[in-house]
């Protein structure tokens, strides 16, 4: 966010140094906080070790198919999947089923997440749909340009909006792209943008054009807090819904306690940062962010604005950093469940779609758990109500930051919704304690 009349004003500088302010927000927020090596290394040691049991063996939860001109399903492509993949620990040819045009399902498990892919060309190739993909499946049409829509795809995909693989990060977005209609990553591309209004102002602007043009959805804090909103209150829930924190780093950033308190919480709630430098402001070797680009004057424009070549850097390290943070912060959710089931000698089956978890206890009680990163909403239980077609089953959420009207609204939703609950993640052994009983 940029120095408001209420957060990160000009008045309200600090001088404090942000490590001690930072330790601080990090206490408040997690009462128990453990911190790494560096002084703003906050809270990356909780819970990054916990993975999800081991997969070796299992059978196919995700389906991918390619079809169309096969050929354009390049090599980048297939590494960058193969990558974003194994941020969530799936692997080709063990969870993930990859199948091309030509390949038979016949003998293959069905009911599987299922997306299919079709590369378009020029003269249309023929929509010969794979016997994998069925009518309520998603279909992401790959052009070499948008406007090329109406010559290399064929009428039968023409429904569905395509995604153009013409740009140095197109290769990501449309791995990513596969990834959102498999439900591993969610379909809402958030981005929190973090600056200082006296010394980033126009350059946060031009950014959030150039990324919303890329079909990000961007916070800033000019844009969305409504007058009458408690600024912090709504900034800080709109920081636990982003993926990426974008972060503008201005010679005085850290001289201001707003920014100083944005950077602390990314940090809290995992999500991924990545650190824009401007000319002549070093990066502090203490630092932890996930990635960084420094820019020297050469990287702006006469009118003071990021040149192309590095916006089209930023947006593909904004783009590449989605798969990790949402994985990231999925482990984290599923290792403070777990810890609680293990509390309770429950048992956590193998992952299926949607990342569901069976849990199991001694009494014999079972419960579907679905962990969702960032602040659910009522498009999600709905999704997730169809999924679960019989028995107990919640969503796993961190609660912390998220608006107190906004978890009362969730509260008021679940008591609608047949055998639905919902679990913080933080309350996990007090909401699962009937179940081990």
């Amino acid at each position: 966010m940029g120095d408001s009349i209420v957060g990160g004003a000009e008045t309200n500088d600090v001088s404090v140094p942000y490590a001690n302010l930072l330790h601080a927000v990090a206490q408040t927020a997690l009462g128990t906080a453990q911190y790494g090596t560096g002084p703003i290394q906050i809270a990356r040691g909780i819970d990054m070790c916990w993975k999800l049991p081991d997969s070796a063996g299992m059978e196919p939860i995700y389906r991918i198919c390619i079809f169309g001109d096969e050929s354009r399903f390049s090599d980048q492509i297939r590494t960058c999947l193969t990558n974003q993949l194994a941020e969530f620990d799936l692997k080709v040819g063990q969870e993930v089923d990859l199948l091309f045009g030509s390949d038979e399902s016949t003998g293959r498990p069905e009911n599987l997440a299922t997306v299919g892919v079709f590369f378009g060309a020029s003269p249309k190739p023929k929509y010969q749909s794979p016997s994998a993909i069925q009518d309520h499946h998603p279909v992401i049409p790959v052009v070499s340009q948008l406007v090329q829509c109406s010559k290399e795809l064929p009428e039968e995909v023409s429904a569905f909006n395509a995604i153009a693989n013409d740009g140095a990060s197109s290769d990501t977005a449309i791995a990513s792209s596969i990834l959102e209609c498999l439900g591993l990553m969610p379909s809402r591309r958030r981005v929190f943008l973090s600056y200082r209004r006296t010394e980033a102002r126009e350059v946060a602007l031009q950014l959030f054009d150039e990324l919303s043009a890329r079909q990000f959805d961007v916070f800033l804090d000019t844009h969305e807090v409504r007058p009458g909103a408690v600024f912090q209150d709504v900034l800080w829930h709109q920081l636990c819904d982003s993926d990426v924190m974008l972060m503008l780093d201005t010679e005085t950033y850290f001289e201001s306690r707003w920014t100083v308190e944005e950077f602390g919480k990314a940090n809290l709630k995992k999500a991924a940062i990545l650190r824009v430098g401007f000319p002549e402001v070093e990066r502090d070797k203490n630092l932890s962010v996930t990635e960084s680009i420094d820019l020297n004057a050469d990287g702006f424009d006469d009118d003071g604005l990021i040149n192309p070549a590095n916006v089209d850097r930023i947006a593909d390290g904004v783009e590449r950093l989605r798969s990790k943070s949402v994985a990231v912060r999925q482990a984290n959710l599923i290792g403070s469940y777990r810890t609680a089931v293990t509390q309770l000698d429950g048992k956590m089956e193998k992952p299926g779609p949607l990342r569901r978890l069976l849990t199991t206890f001694p009494t014999g009680q079972e419960i579907t758990v679905y962990p969702a990163v960032g602040v659910p909403t009522s498009d999600l239980v709905n999704k997730i109500a169809n999924d679960a077609v019989s028995g107990e089953f919640a969503v796993l959420y961190d609660s912390a930051g998220v608006l107190e009207s906004w978890q009362d609204h969730l509260e008021w939703l679940g008591f609608r919704v047949e055998n639905f609950r919902w679990i913080r993640a933080e309350a996990s052994a007090f909401a699962l304690k009937e179940f081990a009983q």
